[in-house]
Formats: C-alpha cells, structure tokens, sequence
C-alpha cells in the first residue's frame, strides 16, 4: 500500500484557479462588507472543506478575543455641538481595536480561500486514485 491518497497534480489549472479567485472574492465581499450572503454562498460552494476550516475561525477569533481591549463588551461615546449644530469634538470608547477587526477579516478571507484550495487538493486526489483503479489489473485468484 503506497499510501492513503495518490499523489496528485500540483501544477494549478485555469479551471481551479478561478474557483479559488472567485471564493476569496465571494469571502472578502461578504466579510469585509458585513453581508452574510456573500458568506453564505462561499461556505456553501467550499463544502466539504469549509465543515473543518470554519470552525477554527471562529477558535482563533475567540482566542484573539481573549487580548484585553481588542474586543469590549460594550460601547460608550460622546459628542459636543455647537449653537448651529456643527459637531465640535467626539469621542468613542469601547469599539472595537482595528488591528482586531483587521486581522479577523483577513483570517476569515484566509479561511475560505483555504477551503477551496483544500477542495481542489481532495477533487484531484479523488479523481487521481479513481483513474489508477481503473488502470489497475484486476485480481486473479491464486
């Protein structure tokens, strides 16, 4: 027994390409403008890949959590005006840290542009060892 999975092609083709460009485009629409649908669609055209790579999103989201200041609980502001209603000073405490809100997105962009990747390394693996098994004798009895 050679191994568990045959070796399959490395060498990226147009076709696979555009799926993986097309999943980190859908990711990054959705993720960095706040839409689920975008999302959606990418983790359902990701399946079977993104059932393992979602989850330790959200593992390393909540570890990031963890980081004082990065993510509050709540949120508090304040503002002054002047006579005409011109907005003079504000400030906002408890929002979120930017380098918070950055590295998640990236993260998540990661996370599903890493799922297609895994679908097309498991497509070809499937494919590869479905072809060497048609190839191979069959077995003769002894």
């Amino acid at each position: 027994m050679k191994g568990l999975l045959p070796v399959a092609s490395v060498r990226p083709t147009l076709r696979s390409s555009i799926y993986v460009v097309v999943i980190a485009l859908l990711a990054t629409t959705g993720i960095v403008g706040q839409s689920p649908w975008p999302v959606l669609i990418a983790a359902l055209l990701t399946l079977p890949a993104c059932v393992a790579v979602v989850p330790c999103y959200y593992i390393l989201y909540g570890l990031l959590a963890l980081i004082p200041g990065a993510n509050p609980s709540s949120n508090s502001g304040s503002e002054s005006q002047s006579a005409t209603g011109a907005t003079i000073t504000s400030a906002m405490t408890g929002a979120q840290a930017s380098w918070f809100v950055i590295t998640t997105q990236a993260i998540g962009i990661l996370a599903f542009t890493i799922a297609a990747i895994l679908n097309v390394i498991l497509l070809r693996a499937v494919v590869a060892r479905r072809r060497n098994a048609r190839r191979a004798p069959p077995d003769r009895p002894a």
